[in-house]
């Protein structure tokens, strides 16, 4: 490791930093307009044919790297770029399986032709594996690199970070890495998205590697005041360094080329998406955003949309709904568990309401010998009606229980009063769009929650349909999971944990996303979305519960 330290330098982040002589664009660089984007049937034949990862050199020493949308929708970008004899791979991908997401190979067949285009020999190429920051869809192809000869993994907290790089003064200082004598980079700590994300520059191309912090897409805030204070100290930087900028390359695209327009979460098909490069422009649109919120105060903070990005703070980031609005009595669907006093609820949308939520979360209730639990009978279709409540007050975590009547198949059958009583937080809340430029889900969508798992071989779900407009349907159906009939990367005795978590969403290639392919009856095979092991399931359907339009 100290070998690798003697490449860096310290620098102040007021310092100036300065690219060694004839070092900028000595190599052009051209970069790609499109991408491969995926499939609507990930289950497809041509899906299934088409490659891992898409390979794209911008230079003889430069090259792109994007997961294929089918193994992980998030279809990370990775950065890999050359030195003398030395090797920068930026992330690993969003995959463990050295099967279906080689990245490891890859990278080494990528080598190995450039040291014979340079004739080198592969023990003389050192190659590093660093990060822009600590998520798991940038890390996941990291055990593939892991004890391999002529690497160096760097580790992804702060502290391994600042070591590695020689960051004296996290996240105020940046350093120099020398891949050679001619490409330099600069490392930039940018916490807000990750604590541990930075940034970098790189000398040769002029490109800025912004990670997760800066990309065509949902820009995910998780610390708003270290946010601020990164972008700041990005744009400074390169301004103030008067650096020249061929473009800014994030790690995703998630917009589409209408302005302010994004897929949803989880797309796996893409064929109308943005560009990946980015501009000084838009990255001091953002800096003038987040430093409006900032200065306006916690109370002003919002989802701001831009034509190329969507600045997006956490929950726990943003102010509280107004409180007491949306005062109604309110009707939510129960569906109990295989304990006698704990029930999933989910809110019931109207479908004509400017104001419209997907909502679930679980409770304990009063009465509970109201309510038939065995298995046999857990398909009634049960329903609530509260009395009058502020569905805000509700989602803000202000209201610990409430009173509702209980009905049985569909408020047909009054069975009598039950008390609600919340266990915070809530699982999934998701406002409904009702602009009809919302770009739906597609293939089908559905969310599941846990119901019974008495029997390992036989996990209960239920799955509610995933609804992101207000125009949609919404379903609920009982499934029985055998992780006999599973195909997964993960280690065979943590199959069953990762299949019972709660909120886990489901795609299933082949079926368009509308009422008349909603699921029934019969066996489908879904595909686990945003999962790092490639898990794909059959189920069984048992019955549908509940529907409306």
């Amino acid at each position: 490791m100290q070998f690798f330290f003697l490449f860096i330098t310290i620098v102040g982040i007021n310092a100036r930093f300065d690219c060694p002589n004839n070092s900028l664009f000595n190599r052009s660089i051209q970069l790609p307009t499109t991408w491969l984007h995926g499939s609507i049937n990930c289950f497809s034949k041509d899906a299934q044919q088409q490659p891992d990862l898409d390979i794209y050199p911008i230079n003889n020493d430069t090259f792109i790297l994007r997961e294929n949308k089918c193994i992980n929708y998030e279809a990370p970008f990775m950065y890999l770029l050359f030195g003398n004899n030395t090797v920068l791979l930026i992330d690993s991908g969003a995959s463990v399986s050295s099967t279906s997401f080689p990245i490891q190979q890859h990278v080494e067949n990528i080598i190995l032709q450039w040291c014979i285009k340079h004739k080198k020999q592969r023990k003389d190429i050192k190659l590093i594996v660093a990060h822009t920051h600590n998520h798991d869809d940038h890390t996941a192809g990291d055990k593939q690199f892991q004890s391999k000869p002529f690497t160096t993994v760097v580790g992804t907290t702060v502290d391994d970070v600042s070591r590695f790089f020689r960051l004296k003064n996290w996240p105020h200082s940046i350093s120099r890495y020398k891949l050679s004598n001619q490409r330099h980079l600069a490392i930039i700590p940018i916490p807000g998205h990750e604590k541990s994300s930075i940034a970098f520059y790189d000398c040769i191309t002029g490109l800025l590697l912004t990670g997760d912090s800066f990309y065509p897409g949902r820009l995910y805030i998780s610390n708003f005041t270290a946010n601020v204070r990164s972008i700041l100290r990005l744009t400074n930087f390169i301004k103030s360094n008067h650096l020249n900028l061929t473009g800014i390359l994030g790690t995703h695209i998630e917009m589409t080329k209408t302005n302010q327009i994004d897929y949803p979460v989880g797309s796996t098909y893409q064929p109308n998406e943005r560009e990946l490069n980015m501009s000084l422009e838009q990255l001091e649109q953002l800096n003038y955003e987040l430093q409006y919120q900032w200065k306006n105060g916690f109370h002003k903070r919002r989802r701001a949309y831009y034509d190329a990005f969507i600045v997006d703070p956490e929950p726990l980031e943003l102010p509280l709904l107004p409180a007491n609005k949306y005062i109604s009595n309110h009707k939510f669907i129960l569906m109990p568990l295989d304990t006698l006093d704990h029930v999933w609820i989910s809110y019931k949308p109207t479908f004509h309401t400017l104001i419209d939520y997907q909502l679930v979360f679980l409770a304990q209730i009063s009465n509970s010998t109201l309510l038939s639990t065995s298995l046999t009978k857990i398909n009634k279709y049960w329903t609530i009606e509260s009395y009058q409540l502020s569905l805000n007050n509700l989602i803000n975590g202000n209201i610990s229980s409430f009173q509702t009547k209980l009905y049985i198949d569909d408020n047909k059958k009054y069975l009598g009063n039950i008390t609600i009583n919340i266990n915070q937080p809530f699982l999934t809340i998701t406002q409904l769009n009702s602009s009809s430029n919302t770009e739906l889900y597609q293939p089908l969508r559905y969310i599941s929650y846990l119901l019974s798992n008495s029997i390992k071989s036989q996990i209960h779900l239920y799955l509610l349909h995933q609804i992101r407009i207000s125009t949609d349907f919404d379903a609920i159906v009982h499934v029985i999971i055998n992780p006999m009939n599973c195909t997964s990367d993960i280690e065979e005795n943590k199959l069953n944990d990762l299949l019972e978590q709660n909120a886990n969403e489901w795609a299933f290639p082949g079926f368009s996303n509308d009422v008349y392919n909603r699921l029934t009856s019969g066996n489908i095979r879904g595909q686990l979305l945003g999962d790092i092991y490639s898990t794909t399931c059959t189920m069984e359907i048992i019955q549908e519960i509940h529907c409306i339009i």
